[in-house]
């Protein structure tokens, strides 16, 4: 019965974990960025761990464009992995009702897939404007529509089976065997919990880099269009059999 009533609440549990994911987050953001913590100088420890949480990111955002690339896909990036992380770590809480990864479940997974591919046909349209976009959709043949839902099941797909079964057999193993054993499993339970965000992360770059790469070729196009036009105002104009500079 009491396993039943469990079952009975699990979504409200998953949606209740999910928001708890979201004000750590939050206040964690806050505090490592709070007024007066970040400084010129001499950084502290907490000043280190947020410039290599940002550096990290922003690296791999530079890797794709120009920064404006960089200010846009950045905290895009970031914002997928800490909450990817955070969720998949709570399941090693020895916290009933709370030891539940929203990341175990397949509905979760789902809005984060579908998140990540409609971020990044958001920013499709940000960059290369909105026919750009729908062009993303249909090139280079027809049937790259098709390819953005295989996209999805695959994000999807791939985070709730690697969670959701070491989640499982993790409680399986805890009702059958008190210590010992659930405790190897936990520290074990680190590495998928952060190698399936990373995965998760750097899956989604390169589909952003897929669209900023023709953002790239558009820019290049147009500067060396701006080029071309000063150079043939600026050209010697002949007058007369003199030459004289525009």
């Amino acid at each position: 019965m009491e396993e039943t009533a469990l079952e009975q609440f699990m979504p409200y549990i998953v949606i209740l974990n999910a928001a708890i994911v979201s004000v750590v987050l939050f206040v964690g953001g806050r505090a490592l960025v709070r007024k007066h913590a970040l400084t010129a100088g001499a950084p502290d420890r907490r000043q280190n761990v947020a410039e290599f949480i940002v550096n990290f990111f922003v690296s791999k955002a530079r890797s794709m464009g120009d920064r404006d690339v960089v200010l846009k896909v950045a905290p895009f990036l970031a914002t997928c992995f800490l909450f990817i992380l955070v969720s998949n770590l709570m399941g090693m809480l020895p916290i009933p009702i709370v030891n539940n990864p929203p990341t175990a479940y397949f509905s979760v997974t789902l809005a984060l897939a579908i998140c990540a591919v409609g971020g990044t046909l958001v920013l499709s349209g940000v960059f290369n404007g909105f026919l750009g976009a729908i062009k993303h959709l249909f090139w280079p043949n027809p049937l790259q529509l098709i390819s953005e839902f295989t996209d999805v099941l695959s994000l999807s797909l791939r985070l709730f089976g690697n969670i959701g079964g070491e989640h499982m057999t993790l409680v399986l193993v805890t009702s059958s065997v008190a210590v010992g054993i659930p405790l190897v499993l936990h520290v074990l339970g680190l590495i998928p919990a952060f190698v399936q965000a990373l995965v998760f992360t750097l899956l989604t770059a390169s589909f952003i880099a897929g669209v900023t790469h023709r953002h790239e070729e558009h820019e290049a196009a147009r500067q060396e269009a701006a080029v071309k036009a000063a150079d043939d105002e600026t050209a010697p104009i002949a007058v007369e059999g003199d030459v004289t500079t525009a």
